[in-house]
């Protein structure tokens, strides 16, 4: 092979290199997250789910919500609630037993064909801090599955620091994902208590999920799913 034509291949082969190559700027992030302790949770942090039937040495702290967590429906089926991750804490100076405020709940509630009302299930509460939240419910996943739900509703009252309740709100299960209502806001020493309202038309198990925002400005969230 005539060694002027090689070099031209050689040539060739190196440009369609480079014209496939990828030149990269570089830019970085550095960072430093520092995460305190559930007992140093103020203000949005020190919001979350709890029964004061559950933990009586809340009351005094927050007023009486979640009173019937553990009540009978049917049978020997009962309210069953399962609270996970405390990601608020503090101590009772009278009895000295620790309270807590939860991230998360699991509910599980079994009923019959027919009209339920599910009466102050679980709370949701802000105890440490100097000024109000705001907290909005969005539905995540609506309550679908195996059974027929003609109606699938959260309703949320306020339970202010002397415990009187007023109606706020009520978030519709069975709508579309993304669903958001407001709850107003909250002050310190005040909850929510949380109900529901079902109308059961046929057996089978129907599973739903519902977010809390929670924001110390009065700015609804817009991401979709958090």
């Amino acid at each position: 092979m005539d060694r002027r034509l090689l070099v031209l291949i050689v040539a060739a082969v190196a440009l369609i290199g480079v014209v496939n190559a990828t030149a990269f700027a570089y830019r970085w992030i550095t960072g430093k997250i520092n995460i305190a302790g559930p007992d140093q949770a103020t203000g949005a942090a020190c919001t979350g789910f709890y029964s004061s039937a559950d933990q009586p040495d809340i009351l005094g702290y927050l007023p009486p919500a979640g009173t019937n967590y553990n009540a009978p429906t049917y049978g020997n089926n009962k309210i069953e609630v399962t609270p996970r991750n405390p990601v608020c804490q503090w101590t009772n100076t009278t009895s000295n037993n620790q309270v807590q405020l939860y991230e998360d709940i699991e509910v599980n509630i079994s009923v019959t064909v027919g009209s339920w009302y599910i009466q102050d299930f679980y709370g949701f509460g802000y105890y440490n801090g100097t000024g109000p939240v705001y907290v909005w419910f969005r539905l995540e996943i609506p309550a679908t599955g195996g059974g027929n739900l003609t109606t699938a509703k959260l309703v949320i009252y306020k339970v202010d620091s002397n415990g009187t309740v007023t109606y706020v709100n009520e978030l519709n299960l069975t709508e579309s994902t993304g669903t958001l209502v407001s709850a107003r806001s909250l002050n310190p020493g005040e909850a929510f208590r949380l109900d529901l309202r079902l109308d059961a038309a046929s057996a089978g198990t129907v599973s739903f999920k519902v977010g809390v925002y929670v924001s110390q400005e009065n700015e609804a969230p817009i991401s979709p799913t958090p």
